[in-house]
Formats: C-alpha cells, sequence, structure tokens
C-alpha cells in the first residue's frame, strides 16, 4: 500500500499552498502512474470523481531550510521514497518553463527556497519519514 505526503512551508497563504500541492501532485502521478486508476469513477449522475487509489495527506513544514534538511535526510535515511521540491523560485515564473529549468538545475537545493515536497511510497516508510510535521491547517 502507498501513501503520499505533501509537505508545504508555513509561510505559503491558502491559494499558494493550493497551487505548490497540486504542482507536486501532478509531478507524482507523472512518476507513480498507479496512484490513480486509469478508469474513472463514475457517480449515478454521470459527474467523474478523481480515481485516486491511495492516501494523500497535506502537512507543514515551519520553515524552506526545515524543508531543504528534510530532503536531504529522505535522500539518505528512506531510499525507496521518492521525493520531489517545488521551490519560491517556481512560483516567480508564469509559464517560463525554460527559466524555472535553468534556474533549479545551476543551484542546489538548499541554495534555493523550497516551499513545497511531495514524499511517496510504502505507506509505513511515508509515515515513519514525515512524523515530525503536523497536519496541514
Amino acid at each position: 500500500m502507498k501513501r503520499t505526503a505533501i509537505i508545504l512551508t508555513r509561510e505559503l497563504n491558502r491559494g499558494a499552498a493550493a497551487n505548490v500541492a497540486a504542482i507536486l501532485m501532478g509531478q507524482a502521478a507523472r512518476l507513480h502512474p498507479e496512484l490513480y486508476d486509469v478508469a474513472p469513477i463514475m457517480d449515478t449522475d454521470d459527474h467523474q470523481h478523481a480515481s485516486i487509489r491511495f492516501s494523500v495527506v497535506a502537512l507543514e513544514a515551519n520553515s524552506s531550510e526545515q524543508l531543504a534538511n528534510y530532503v536531504a535526510k529522505v535522500r539518505g535515511e528512506y531510499p525507496d521514497l521518492t521525493s520531489c521540491v517545488f521551490a519560491k523560485e517556481g512560483q516567480a515564473l508564469n509559464n517560463a518553463f525554460d527559466a524555472y529549468k535553468m534556474i533549479v538545475s545551476s543551484r542546489t537545493t538548499a541554495s534555493l527556497v523550497p516551499v513545497g515536497v511531495i514524499v511517496t511510497g510504502d505507506d509505513s516508510a511515508v509515515r515513519a519519514a514525515t512524523k515530525k510535521f503536523s497536519v496541514l491547517k
């Protein structure tokens, strides 16, 4: 059984937090297509519903520095988990993928300002790796 945790910095307003969570979830779905069922789920009114197959939790971090440190820790202590970062630098760009790619690929995680991290993998490993974070409020 899989689990996904989206960890966002406390400084994000609700709209920005939702945007970063959506970006990270989209990337997780590309990396792990099994997160969603292929067939749509339809209700009796013929409305389609999300076909997410595994639990997703939204958590909060105290700061970008905590997220940067966390990413390094996850890679070292939980190598079977997949993680992905989104940085503040990406928030400032609007439909400027090439600029975003250039900025990120020329810097270290610690020199960027991470505002969100997504972690996907075995349920118990994700729980263990994220236990220090609180539920997003």
